[in-house]
């Protein structure tokens, strides 16, 4: 069977694709903005790349259908897989879209496993410890396969944090399970010929993810990706292990991090950080692509170690890599325990308030993380200037960054009456309490140590005021308030000459419209 050209075929259309869907995504303005601490991008960058590799994949399979059935599988089953596929796209691109809730993300999973069990695929058997066959009865074959296929699915998921990762390990997957049933003790041309054309199809999409990513899979991709390979691994054969050693460093980081978080009182599913194994591995020094390449040779290390093992050898394998992984996680909280500095979370008005203020004072004692929030400003577009300038400061100094979408309404009905107030005035108090409120009520909910505010950078604001409004709600909310008068020592001249140095953006006033106008 000649298997390189339905896969170069796959290739190029997912290639054509992918830059179609990416150019689409960004028209209707379907992007993934760096607005959390979690995401490790700096521009804004289209989603919905997986809908390349679904379409490539079915298109060039249901093309040489007749091929794809020549062994156990048939045309509902393969028609089971599609319309599972199909449920997540759509789901994908509505969650992509509309930023759904996950008490109704887990929907379209869970209706694409059961497309898959209506479509008729089962688990009929497995091999035992001792070599032996052991036969599944159809229902618990259905709860097999649906806990399976979340798992795959919830795994590649949680797994999509960095540039190619995620496209990355499941192509490899797909080769280590093309290339699995190839061989004479496992030949089923009919699985070897779909694995390739995934391969091909992610492969495409894959050229375009690698870090520097110009498009991300999506929700429903990065779904699709496990629901795929999790599929693979059952009709051909059950060979779940393989699949197992392929994934099994992101499935058990998966495992850990919803260990960790319900153990923490916080739902793993909401709840969102950046203790994955990938942010560990940024955080100590290593590059994106240097990141995914350790993903890359894992994956591909254990993966292809089972194309030589008995069941009793994979079995070893799998507990050396539970045991590396335990080795690894404990390693890491013993270094984070030993490296740990008071976590600090700054409100940053601007660039040139917080450039020199977190960069030169404050990163040397803290863990620092900012956070864009000012509903002050009057227009959207000098609030897009000011977080440019931002991120740019962000991504400098490998600060995470969060940020609060821009929403003047509430800051403005907060002011009424206080119109004509001087600039220092009244009008100034709501403003400041209300964006320390909103810095303390997040640095509550996220476990920081301190908050504080580069407010009292600027050389017209009253630091004394920010001070005491600073300590007076950090009392109230019952988090710490770090007060530092960052003007103090030419604070405000240092900063100034930092971000004249850096070229970037130095508005003209605060930002709301009563400073402007005066």
């Amino acid at each position: 069977m000649n298997y390189f050209l339905p896969a170069l075929i796959a290739f190029t259309l997912s290639l054509i694709l992918t830059i179609i869907i990416g150019k689409l995504a960004n028209k209707w303005k379907i992007v993934d903005k760096p607005d959390s601490f979690r995401k490790i991008h700096t521009t804004p960058t289209p989603l919905l790349g997986g809908l390349a590799i679904f379409l490539s994949f079915f298109i060039v399979a249901f093309s040489l259908l007749g091929e794809l059935t020549v062994g156990d599988l048939q045309y509902n089953h393969w028609l089971g897989v599609f319309l599972g596929g199909l449920v997540l796209m759509v789901g994908g691109f509505g969650d992509d879209k509309y930023n759904f809730k996950p008490s109704y993300q887990i929907v379209f999973p869970l209706l694409a496993v059961c497309c898959v069990v209506l479509g008729g695929v089962e688990i009929e058997k497995v091999t035992s410890f001792s070599g032996g066959l052991v036969y599944i009865p159809a229902l618990i074959s259905a709860v097999l396969i649906g806990v399976w296929l979340l798992g795959m699915m919830y795994t590649t998921k949680l797994l999509d944090g960095v540039d190619g990762l995620v496209s990355g390990v499941s192509a490899i997957g797909s080769l280590v399970i093309f290339l699995f049933t190839t061989t004479t003790r496992y030949f089923q041309p009919d699985i070897a010929l779909a694995a390739i054309i995934l391969a091909g199809s992610i492969l495409g999409f894959w050229v375009r993810n690698f870090n520097p990513a110009k498009i991300f899979l999506g929700e429903g991709g990065s779904l699709f990706l496990g629901y795929i390979l999790g599929v693979l691994a059952i009709i051909s054969g059950g060979k779940i292990a393989i699949a197992l050693l392929i994934m099994g460093v992101p499935i058990l980081d998966v495992m850990w991090t919803i260990i960790r978080r319900t153990i923490s009182g916080r739902n793993p599913f909401k709840f969102a950080d950046r203790k994955h194994l990938h942010h560990r591995l940024l955080d100590h020094g290593l590059s994106q692509r240097q990141t995914v390449l350790v993903f890359y040779f894992l994956s591909a290390a254990f993966g292809l170690s089972g194309l030589f093992l008995q069941s009793r050898g994979k079995i070893l394998i799998l507990l050396l890599l539970f045991g590396a992984m335990v080795f690894l996680l404990i390693g890491f909280s013993l270094l984070d325990r030993r490296n740990r500095k008071p976590k600090l979370l700054i409100h940053t008005c601007c660039a040139p308030c917080v450039a020199y203020t977190a960069s030169q004072i404050l990163a040397k004692n803290y863990d620092l993380t900012l956070f864009y929030y000012n509903p002050n400003i009057d227009n959207p577009v000098e609030w897009e200037k000011r977080l440019e300038a931002v991120r740019i400061v962000a991504n400098k100094w490998n600060f995470p960054l969060l940020i609060k979408p821009y929403n003047p309404e509430p800051w403005i009905k907060a002011v009424i009456g206080y119109e004509i107030e001087p600039e220092g005035g009244a009008r100034c108090v709501v403003c400041f309490r209300d964006r320390l409120l909103k810095t303390a009520e997040l640095a509550k909910a996220q476990n920081f140590d301190y908050f504080t505010t580069s407010l009292s950078t600027s050389p017209y604001k009253d630091s004394e005021l920010i001070l005491s409004l600073g300590k007076e709600i950090g009392d109230k909310i019952e988090i710490k308030f770090l007060a530092y008068d960052f003007k103090s020592n030419d604070g405000s001249k240092k900063s100034m000459e930092l971000v004249k140095a850096l070229g970037l953006y130095r508005q003209k006033y605060c930002g709301c419209e009563f400073a402007r106008t005066k």
